[in-house]
């Protein structure tokens, strides 16, 4: 249902003025490609095309009103996201009555190739302190890390019903002060800043990126898979290029490979009236046991089958 609304919000706006080329493109360049649209003249046109948007804007708060009230969420934000972009996300999530428990971003030596072995060298400082990351690689091991820092009481979905048990090191069952440990680690090497720490639980994340470098959205969508251990809802929202960020199409070519209730979904956010929307519905979606994509992305459908 949610898939169908914002698939049908993109067809609206592209029967509208033509082919849907992206709101971010300057305003000397939307002048000249609505022109071609209807032979209006360019004023004409562009005053359309604000009413669309506003029509747009109206019916996406309207789809998202009350749809995660009591919800609470946490942002992370990947290296390279602007600020406006999160807090678009941010306010989104907020207009439908969602919670926002967490805030925190993730550095650069989060996902950059070039930096394995930094990221290695972290892995076997918290190795000790992370449940349920037992053979698993430096990579994989820090996105267990990253998230039983930030959230108290986490562990994986296997390992939950033993509790937070001290025990001795190696056995898998993280330690009282284990989270601790590793937010003091992880925030001591730069690779985490908290804005907001969160109290309790949370039911969903959302990962705010831009383009990363190259195998970025791999990245992404293997911490997200990750932390389906953790919380009900995973999904990450990439804004960059006007048609296909590449950490959206690697993320989504990466979660076909995931478990089915391991998989992320993933937004392409280059239409801003339609964001709120896509962000939130994703997270309805999620929270139902489904996944899927939002946007347009390169050599891939709108819409992903769930």
């Amino acid at each position: 249902m949610s898939a169908r609304l914002v698939f049908a919000a993109l067809i609206v706006m592209a029967l509208a003025v033509g082919f849907v080329a992206g709101t971010a493109t300057p305003r000397d360049q939307e002048a000249t490609r609505v022109t071609s649209t209807g032979g209006q003249a360019a004023d004409e046109a562009l005053a359309q095309v604000a009413v669309l948007e506003d029509w747009l804007m109206n019916v996406s708060a309207a789809a998202i009103a009350g749809r995660l009230d009591g919800v609470s969420v946490g942002v992370l934000v990947a290296d390279g996201a602007e600020a406006e972009d999160v807090e678009a996300v941010t306010q989104a999530l907020k207009s439908a009555g969602a919670q926002v428990g967490l805030e925190a971003s993730l550095s650069a030596e989060w996902w950059t190739p070039e930096l394995a072995s930094f990221r290695g060298e972290i892995a076997d400082q918290v190795a000790q302190s992370v449940v349920g990351a037992e053979g698993l690689s430096s990579t994989e091991l820090l996105q267990h890390a990253i998230i039983q820092a930030l959230v108290p009481g986490a562990v994986p979905a296997d390992v939950a019903g033993q509790g937070d048990v001290q025990a001795e090191p190696g056995e898998g069952v993280v330690a009282a002060d284990g989270a601790e440990v590793l937010l003091e680690v992880l925030t001591r090497s730069g690779l985490l800043t908290v804005d907001r720490a969160a109290e309790a639980p949370v039911s969903a994340l959302v990962v705010v990126t831009a383009d990363g470098p190259e195998g970025a959205g791999t990245i992404a969508a293997v911490a997200a898979g990750a932390w389906e251990n953790y919380v009900p809802a995973t999904l990450i929202v990439t804004f960059g290029s006007a048609t296909a960020p590449s950490v959206a199409t690697d993320a989504i070519s990466q979660g076909e490979a995931l478990a089915a209730d391991a998989r992320p979904s993933v937004v392409v956010a280059t239409e801003p009236s339609l964001v709120d929307a896509q962000v939130v519905l994703a997270v309805v979606e999620q929270l139902d046991g489904g996944a899927g994509s939002y946007g347009i992305a390169e050599n891939l459908d709108l819409i992903a089958q769930p």
